[in-house]
């Protein structure tokens, strides 16, 4: 279990902190999945992937985030899943994207199996530091 910021997530932030003009978006969106192998930093995706409605695997962040904490120097994301999606699976994993034409894997976590039904609703929360 645990969460971590994939190489490709941190050509993000360069491009973002660097170009005058970056030629990437910023993480907006995420996906879940059920699969269980630890995040490495190589990651470009989750291992399995699951639909979240429709024909859906990505949903946007919850409106207002990320916050940013300048004194802390952290960004908090909040991902939310309401009763009707990803229903039916046992959830272990879950990924920031950005919304490129070819979305590109910010971060990845893992945690422990979560069973989904239309009687849970989920909040994911997470925070990254820059150190």
């Amino acid at each position: 279990m645990g969460q971590i910021v994939t190489t490709k997530g941190k050509g993000i932030v360069l491009n973002r902190t660097f170009l005058a003009t970056p030629t990437q978006l910023a993480p907006s969106q995420f996906e879940v999945g059920t699969g269980t192998t630890a995040p490495v930093v190589g990651d470009t995706d989750l291992e399995t992937k699951v639909i979240l409605s429709g024909a859906d695997y990505f949903k946007d962040f919850v409106s207002g985030f990320p916050t940013l904490d300048t004194t802390n120097i952290q960004a908090t994301t909040r991902m939310f899943l309401n009763s009707l999606e990803a229903n039916g699976n046992d959830l272990t994993e879950m990924g920031v994207f950005n919304a490129d034409g070819t979305p590109v894997l910010f971060s990845r976590s893992t945690f422990t199996s979560l069973s989904k039904t239309s009687s849970i609703e989920v909040t994911f929360i997470e925070k990254n530091s820059v150190v």
